[in-house]
């Protein structure tokens, strides 16, 4: 079970599906950018690209930290929603900020989702073995969506149950992942709101412009 909640929240990492099982064999996809603008429906095709990248991958036996992170850059990063996942995550800080500290946390957080989860995408080899039901009633209200996804290894009978929350801007992307009842947004804002608490507003922005 520990591997499928690792591999959602580094697909965020989050993504919805439209109710149908992903193997191997539906490589290749179509394109986000030829998808319907809907976030079942977008969510589909993101989640779709992003696994037969990694199945390529190990089919080739390229799997590094580096050809990972190259995937994550281009097939994850960009669909999510990071500067309202960072907005919600700081909370009453978010309006006291200027520009250019709002732009440091969000690339903070960026790295943090990163750094935490290339290396156990990296090691995963089992692909092809991943099954996501997507329940394709996705409830929307507004620019607002949550979608319910299913997932689970082939042959295996522990499932995960998740929550994906996504917004829409120019389009659909994701910025929160909802596990049990836990929120990985909520998650990060008590990791913020105890680094602030400690260090201070100012010199935690120092620490964040050190560390890149």
């Amino acid at each position: 079970m520990k591997i499928l909640l690792d591999i959602l929240k580094a697909i965020l990492i989050n993504i919805s599906f439209i109710g149908l099982t992903l193997a191997a064999n539906s490589c290749p996809t179509i394109s986000p950018n030829d998808s319907e603008d809907s976030p079942v429906a977008q969510s589909q095709a993101i989640i779709d690209d992003i696994l037969c990248s990694f199945i390529e991958q190990n089919k080739n036996a390229e799997s590094t930290f580096f050809t990972t992170l190259n995937i994550a850059k281009k097939k994850i990063i960009p669909y999510i929603d990071v500067e309202y996942s960072t907005e919600l995550v700081l909370g009453d800080y978010w309006g006291q900020l200027q520009y250019s500290d709002r732009k440091i946390f969000e690339r903070d957080l960026r790295n943090s989702l990163i750094n935490e989860y290339i290396y156990i995408l990296a090691t995963i080899v089992n692909w092809d073995r991943i099954s996501i039901i997507v329940n394709e009633n996705a409830t929307k209200e507004g620019n607002i969506a949550k979608v319910i996804v299913t997932a689970s290894l082939n042959n295996e009978p522990a499932k995960a149950l998740v929550t994906l929350k996504m917004i829409r801007k120019d389009r659909w992307r994701v910025y929160d992942v909802i596990y049990q009842s836990i929120s990985m947004v909520d998650l990060e804002k008590y990791s913020y709101d105890s680094k602030i608490n400690r260090y201070g507003m100012k010199e935690f922005l120092q620490i964040m412009l050190e560390g890149t």
